[in-house]
């Protein structure tokens, strides 16, 4: 009797062990679609198909599920998961929180065993230009291009001009424009001064 209930303890430990299926890298913003080994060979075998991630040995989240022709995605799930017709899991638009590990789990007809394998998405940093939120119409000048810019922050161009440097710009623009009065008015002076010659000329 205990030899059977040991042997049975060893079935069931082996239709749950887990099946290493290697890793996937997927950059950041593109869709990742996650292979499952052990679905392979078709899905006759089996009954259902689920897909989970595994955060250790005794703690999986439920994300999606096929069973026949139906497909549903676990309540309290935070994003947007689909199913391929291979069984792969799709994941849109991947972030880096979505790095880590994925199990694919099979329910087997009567006269066949379970299957289960796990897959490592690793997603890579999303770059600057990805990650910033820029106001639209911001135009980005040669050396801020590719830096990290804040919404709230603001652009000038060209370079700060000196305070003292303005102010004597100042200066010589009045000054060239009272110079230039002066001699509007010498000209009439000189012109009027003419006129009144002419007179007393004529007038004799």
């Amino acid at each position: 009797m205990e030899i059977l209930h040991l042997a049975l303890c060893c079935l069931w430990f082996l239709q749950r062990t887990a099946v290493a299926a290697g890793s996937i890298r997927v950059q950041c913003g593109e869709t990742a679609i996650l292979p499952c080994p052990t679905a392979a060979g078709g899905m006759h075998n089996y009954w259902a198909i689920g897909w989970y991630k595994v955060a250790n040995e005794s703690h999986e989240t439920g994300l999606i599920r096929r069973h026949e022709n139906s497909t549903h995605v676990y309540s309290g799930t935070q994003r947007e998961f689909l199913m391929d017709v291979q069984q792969s899991l799709v994941i849109p638009e991947v972030q880096p929180e979505d790095s880590g590990a994925y199990r694919c789990s099979l329910w087997a007809r009567v006269g066949h065993f379970n299957q289960q394998a796990d897959i490592v998405l690793q997603v890579s940093e999303c770059s600057t230009l990805q990650s910033a939120t820029l106001p639209r119409g911001t135009l980005l000048l040669g050396s801020e291009q590719g830096s990290s810019v804040s919404p709230n922050s603001t652009c000038c161009w060209g370079k700060p001009v000196p305070v003292l440097a303005t102010v004597l710009g100042l200066l010589a623009l009045n000054l060239g424009k009272g110079l230039l009065s002066l001699a509007f008015a010498l000209v009439i002076v000189v012109i009027l001064k003419g006129k009144r010659r002419k007179k007393v000329g004529e007038s004799l």
